[in-house]
């Protein structure tokens, strides 16, 4: 009984990584996101809240062209 369940548990994970791999195969081959951040910004009147804000808001950008399906 332990035989097999070590057997079934190398299994699964060779096929999760599998999926990872094409996956990762799969995000580099048909999606690249178009990520522009400008750092001209980064002066010694930094605001970090700004900055945060900014960052925050091209994650959610990034997320949303990711999940658009188009």
């Amino acid at each position: 009984m332990l035989r097999q369940n070590r057997w079934s548990i190398r299994i699964s994970f060779l096929l999760v990584l599998c999926a990872a791999f094409f996956g990762m195969w799969y995000a580099t081959t048909f999606w690249q996101p178009a990520i522009d951040i400008d750092v001209s910004a980064y002066t010694q009147e930094f605001d970090w809240v700004e900055a945060i804000a900014a960052i925050g808001e091209q994650a959610i950008q990034v997320l949303l062209g990711a999940t658009s399906g188009g």
